[in-house]
């Protein structure tokens, strides 16, 4: 039988939606975790072929784990691979529970669409990530492609941006799936008296929407 190391209600509830699963179990210890730490390792001494085996060996032992996404993504940009890059970043949207990961969804797509020479829409999708989560990197890449093309960049209204991002079928927003999940996940393990998750459940959704609704059932685990 397969044998996942899924640490957390947010990644069976989401492996089971995603991936479509046969049966399976959950390891006791977490599998994954060796080999994001060596891939850590080998990423800041910048072997990145051999970090990228043991980020992809850590996707295989959880496929929903957002570090070893991301660090694939890492590796994809360090070695050229530009459809490799988006291939896993379309990948990366779905597990995207904070907004700080939507963040960095956007700005890899940012990433992708320099390479494809769409600095318009590149510049548009960095300022979009700041949206989500101020962040130094993509300001820096704004810079970089005003100074390339001598021209302001990013500078669209929020709505212009949306607007551009709806035209070239990009989201503009999490998934709601996702979100359904993380609240269908948290109110299972608030049921099973699994406190902690689900409020990391429900933390996340308010993360990225601040419903009420959720705001609410935070309140009310925390005063158990």
């Amino acid at each position: 039988m397969l044998s996942l190391s899924l640490r957390h209600i947010s990644e069976v509830f989401l492996y089971e939606y995603y991936m479509n699963p046969d049966e399976y179990e959950i390891s006791k210890d977490d599998l994954a975790r060796p080999h994001l730490d060596k891939a850590g390792d080998l990423l800041s001494q910048q072997k990145n072929n051999e970090a990228l085996q043991e980020y992809l060996a850590a996707n295989m032992e959880n496929p929903v784990s957002f570090e070893a996404v991301s660090g694939i993504i890492i590796c994809c940009k360090r070695l050229g691979d530009i459809e490799g890059e988006y291939k896993y970043t379309q990948e990366m949207y779905k597990l995207c529970c904070t907004r700080a990961e939507l963040a960095t969804y956007y700005r890899n797509l940012g990433w992708y669409y320099l390479e494809k020479y769409k600095p318009d829409l590149s510049a548009a999708l960095y300022r979009y990530s700041t949206f989500f989560q101020e962040g130094q990197a993509a300001e820096e890449e704004i810079k970089y492609l005003e100074s390339a093309l001598n021209k302001p960049m990013g500078k669209e209204s929020p709505e212009q941006i949306q607007k551009m991002l709806e035209d070239n079928k990009i989201p503009t927003g999490p998934s709601n799936i996702t979100l359904a999940l993380l609240i269908k996940a948290g109110e299972e393990a608030e049921q099973n008296g699994n406190y902690m998750q689900a409020r990391d459940c429900y933390m996340m959704v308010y993360d990225l929407t601040e419903d009420e609704e959720v705001g609410l059932k935070i309140n009310r685990i925390s005063q158990d």
